[in-house]
């Protein structure tokens, strides 16, 4: 590894210290409480719940996602953990950090919550995650922004996706 001077240094260090902000300081796209079950502040499914959150991020497949369980019967916390394909590795951690946080403070004492940031999401649940092929929690946004080429806008995504057909 090359040695870095100090500017180089002061550099980056500069640059990751923006993109931490960026997260932050982001406000979450969106959120939702579960409604299916509530637990105490001093229950053995919140000690599983704060196990399990704290450990997530060492749960990183390499691809950025994660996911994590702790618990047994109706105290087992399920969790799991996106980030987009382009976000940096401390950014993504900047971004779960704050999920959890904000998760607890919009959603506290439910047994379950989903959080959407514009970088990652995280969904803790006493449910199934994983396999769980349930459908919900989506969120759609839009941009407001005029498209110059709308015919060429509307073609490019299927033919991604006719391509993508082809070649699995």
């Amino acid at each position: 590894m090359p040695n870095l001077t100090g500017k180089q240094h002061l550099l980056r260090l500069s640059i990751i210290s923006i993109l931490l902000l960026k997260t932050t300081g982001a406000d979450f796209m969106y959120y939702s409480c579960e409604t299916d079950g509530n637990y105490t502040t001093n229950s053995t499914y919140r000690r599983n719940l704060d196990i399990t959150l704290s450990t997530l991020p060492a749960t990183n497949t390499g691809f950025g996602f994660f996911n994590s369980s702790t618990g047994q019967g109706t105290d087992t916390v399920n969790s799991a953990a996106l980030c987009r394909g382009d976000v940096e590795p401390a950014l993504c951690r900047s971004c779960l950090n704050n999920s959890v946080v904000r998760l607890r403070e919009v959603c506290p004492n439910q047994k379950g919550a989903i959080i959407y940031y514009d970088e990652c999401w995280l969904k803790y649940t006493n449910n199934t995650i994983l396999g769980n092929t349930a459908q919900g929690g989506g969120v759609f946004s839009f941009n407001t922004q005029n498209v110059s080429d709308q015919a060429r806008f509307n073609f490019a995504p299927g033919a991604l996706l006719n391509r993508l057909v082809t070649g699995s």
